[in-house]
């Protein structure tokens, strides 16, 4: 859809434009992750090689969309915390609630 090369390819502004448009920010510099996914400068990257480079690096986004912005911490590195809606994402088997009786609730 964006790649005005006939093999799709796209260039860095390009890219920043549908990442802007995918993460719905206003200002987004990508200039290190588009140099990381371009290695034989060709001033140009496919879905492929963004693909395999996100692959090969799933936390791309939190070292080069936001280097400067602290880690991310899951719920598995903290106790776990309910949220809004009642539940924590953190499905790890220390948190289950495997071997407990099952509440039962009377239903009307």
């Amino acid at each position: 859809m964006y790649g005005s090369q006939e093999d799709g390819s796209i260039d860095e502004d390009a890219l920043s434009s549908i990442l802007k448009t995918a993460l719905g920010v206003a200002e987004l510099t990508v200039t290190d992750l588009f140099r990381a996914i371009d290695q034989e400068e060709k001033g140009r990257i496919t879905f492929a090689d963004f693909g395999r480079f996100a692959e090969t690096y799933p936390d791309f986004a939190e070292e080069y969309l936001y280097p400067d912005q602290p880690p991310f911490e899951s719920c598995a590195q903290t106790p776990p915390a309910l949220t809004p809606n009642g539940f924590c994402a953190d499905f790890s088997p220390e948190n289950s609630d495997a071997g407990r009786k099952p509440v039962r609730k009377k239903l009307d």
